[in-house]
C-alpha cells in the first residue's frame, strides 16, 4: 500500500448490517434445538446451540448482539433447563465477553482457526457452568461433558455457512433518491 492511498486494508466490500429479522430468528431456531427433549449422554454431549449462534452474531454483528443479549437469552435457557437462575448467564456474559475481546482475531483466520477459539470459548462456558454447580454440591457429570465443546467446536463451520448464507441471501435494502 503507498503512501497517501486510502483503499481499505480488506478488500471485502463494506456491508449493511444483517437485518435484525434473520439475527432474531437463527436465535430463535437455536433456542428451538435446545428445548428439544435430549436425554441421557446425547444431553450431556449436546452442544449449546444458543450459545454457538450468540458467538457467530457477537462476533460478525457486535451493535447488535452484545452482553445484554447474552445475559437475556441465558436467563431464559435457565428457566428452560431449569438450573439455578443465574447459571447460564454467567456463562453466556463471559463467553460473550471473550468473543468481543477476539472478535478481530477471529475474523481474520481461517474457518478451522476460527472453530478452534470458538471451542476455547465454549471450553471456557463449561468450566464456568461446572464449577458453579460444584460450588452448590452437585455430582460431577462425567468427562462427558467436555465432549460438548468439541462438538461445539466441530458445529462452528456448519453455524457459519447456515447463517452466513441466510444473511447473503437476502436482497440488499434499496433506498429511493429524490
Amino acid at each position: 500500500m503507498a503512501y497517501g492511498d486510502l483503499s481499505p486494508i480488506s478488500r471485502e466490500p463494506m456491508r449493511p448490517p444483517a437485518p435484525l429479522r434473520v439475527v432474531f430468528g437463527a436465535l430463535f431456531v437455536a433456542l428451538l434445538i435446545n428445548l428439544l427433549p435430549w436425554s441421557g449422554t446425547p444431553l450431556l454431549i449436546r452442544p449449546d446451540f444458543v450459545l454457538l449462534v450468540l458467538l457467530f452474531w457477537a462476533v460478525h454483528e457486535p451493535r447488535i448482539i452484545g452482553q445484554g443479549m447474552g445475559f437475556a437469552l441465558a436467563l431464559v435457557m435457565d428457566v428452560a433447563d431449569s438450573a439455578l437462575l443465574g447459571q447460564h448467564a454467567l456463562a453466556y456474559v463471559i463467553a460473550t465477553f471473550l468473543a468481543q475481546v477476539l472478535r478481530l482475531r477471529i475474523l481474520q483466520l481461517t474457518v478451522a482457526e476460527q472453530a478452534l477459539h470458538v471451542g476455547g470459548i465454549l471450553f471456557v462456558s463449561t468450566a464456568v457452568m461446572l464449577l458453579l454447580n460444584s460450588m452448590l454440591g452437585r455430582d460431577f457429570p462425567g468427562v462427558a461433558l467436555f465432549l460438548s465443546p468439541i462438538l461445539g467446536a466441530m458445529l462452528w463451520p456448519v453455524v457459519r455457512a447456515v447463517t452466513a448464507w441466510q444473511k447473503l441471501r437476502l436482497p440488499p435494502p434499496t433506498t429511493m433518491m429524490r
